[in-house]
């Protein structure tokens, strides 16, 4: 499978950052502390799918990870 996203890109860099930026806080009532959304909230889990298409999350590499993804209400 062809790798679309290369670790070090500017687009796999804000992934990162935005998988960081959008999580819930700890023990916290469940929403995302950036915006405010269900946790996890629609960029976290975006960020963490382009972050999924990089050969490091393929190869099980440490670092940031996709969030689950949230069924639809």
């Amino acid at each position: 499978m062809t790798n679309i996203v290369l670790p070090g890109s500017v687009l796999a860099g804000t992934a990162a950052e935005l998988v960081e930026r959008h999580r819930a806080e700890p023990g916290g009532d469940g929403t995302c502390q950036a915006c405010g959304w269900p946790a996890p909230c629609p960029a976290a889990q975006h960020a963490g799918l382009v972050l999924a298409s990089t050969p490091a999350a393929r190869s099980g590499a440490t670092g940031p990870v996709a969030p689950p993804l949230r069924a639809a209400a």
